[in-house]
């Protein structure tokens, strides 16, 4: 058979060929059109191995002897005013350390650690001092005051994402206990806080579009502490969802042994550095349960810890805890040198990064299994009876000995998510004993 006939025989065919390569170009060129798919945290779903949540349980004789153990830092640290230390013995406080109290007094309560007379005497107390604080030109607490005589410690500006963590302290109060709603009422009645959030300048296209922002700069300026802070910060306005769920520089993802979580990018003096970090993930599920976004990241995160654990020759651990600089409060007080030691702040994060007694008791908390245990197990000679717990580990396994509210608080509200669930649980409240009528006279 000729050439010539073959083609015209097989021309069928070519013609199917033909169109095949011809529809294969068009969707490889429409293909490379399309922008490449990168996860983003907007768009993370719980993976398939996500484990079951755990059930709540009675506390074991250690477990409540570890409540008081933690509780007894708040006996110690109450200041006559109503409000109590960030730091043992040392009297200032913050924003973000106040709402640590609150959750504190919630879950020594649900764990009748205290009884409902001293809860509503400490908590009545501790919201009248909140009313006193003097605020700044923008009528918004300062970030940090002086815990005895509540003057305002150091620069007046705000803390949106300490202010977050009050209002969440706040708001579950109200939930579980209504019978102080009038007292709550109170404190926004005095406080601004639509100042937290600021209404930017036009784009550079000069389109008549303007951007929101927290009015705040802080070091917690970072995706996980917006995503905490913005339960109940989006609720100040119809701007501030906008505002404190969008990151000021974008968000960006980095993959550690295989898994993508999101870079928290944390300030230091030297810029923001790449960091990852847990707490306000696992503050979400201890205090309001998990959505798909930080239960997910929470088990990312868990899921690199676990891994780097079980490996025959270890890596280096990562952390995901910092400890928290301290001001210096004897600067403002008058006849009383500053003390002459270097800041924790001027210290990059991996100098700071410590294995928490805070993140080892949420994990132990939030998900049960041998990891977790280990890691409670761990932190568990850092317990100071008559004080309260310490902070945790530094990297070089020394005893990072600082005790404060955080830490104790975390510790409180982990306990009493073993034994009753979330704080802020609708589905709980037919539980929670009526506040009584009168604080005298009054019984548990």
């Amino acid at each position: 058979m000729k050439t010539g006939e073959a083609l015209m025989s097989a021309r069928s065919y070519i013609t199917i060929l033909l169109g095949f390569l011809l529809g294969f170009a068009i969707v490889v060129w429409v293909e490379r059109q399309m922008p490449t798919r990168v996860e983003s945290s907007a768009g993370m779903t719980l993976s398939e191995n996500f484990p079951p949540l755990p059930a709540p349980r009675e506390l074991t004789f250690n477990e409540a002897v570890w409540a008081r153990v933690a509780w007894q830092y708040f006996v110690n640290n109450t200041q006559p005013n109503g409000l109590a230390n960030a730091h043992d013995g040392a009297p200032w406080l913050n924003l973000w350390s106040t709402g640590s109290y609150l959750f504190a007094a919630l879950a020594a309560r649900q764990l009748d650690v205290i009884t409902q007379a001293e809860f509503d005497e400490r908590i009545t107390a501790a919201l009248f001092a909140l009313g006193q604080l003097p605020l700044n030109a923008q009528g918004l607490p300062a970030a940090y005051y002086h815990a005895d005589t509540l003057t305002i410690l150091g620069k007046p500006d705000s803390s949106a994402i300490g202010m977050g963590r009050l209002l969440m302290a706040l708001e579950t109060l109200l939930w579980r206990y209504p019978g102080h709603a009038a007292e709550v009422r109170d404190l926004f009645s005095q406080w601004q806080t639509g100042a937290l959030i600021t209404t930017g300048a036009t784009t550079r296209d000069s389109l008549p579009v303007r951007h929101w922002t927290l009015a705040t700069d802080e070091p917690r300026n970072s995706f996980g502490y917006r995503l905490y802070a913005s339960h109940t910060l989006r609720l100040i306005d119809s701007a501030a969802g906008l505002a404190v769920t969008n990151p000021p520089e974008g968000q960006q993802m980095m993959d550690i042994d295989g898994i993508m979580v999101p870079d928290e990018g944390l300030r230091t003096p030297w810029g923001r550095q790449p960091s990852l970090v847990s707490l306000p993930y696992l503050l979400t599920g201890l205090e309001r349960g998990f959505d798909a976004q930080s239960g997910e990241i929470a088990w990312r995160i868990m899921q690199i810890q676990q891994r780097r654990h079980s490996l025959r020759v270890r890596k280096p651990p990562i952390s995901t805890d910092y400890a928290e600089p301290a001001p210096d409060y004897t600067r403002d007080r008058p006849n009383q040198p500053p003390v002459n030691e270097p800041l924790l702040s001027d210290m990059p994060p991996e100098q700071r990064a410590i294995t928490s007694t805070r993140s080892a008791f949420a994990w132990y908390a939030l998900f049960r299994n041998e990891w977790s245990e280990a890691l409670r197990q761990q932190v568990q000679a850092l317990q100071v009876p008559g004080k309260g717990w310490q902070r945790g580990l530094n990297l070089n396994n020394s005893t990072n000995n600082v005790i404060d509210a955080d830490t104790n608080a975390v510790v409180l509200e982990s306990l009493s998510f073993i034994a009753h669930g979330q704080l802020l649980c609708l589905a709980c409240l037919n539980d929670t004993p009526p506040r009584p009528s009168s604080l005298a006279g009054a019984t548990p």
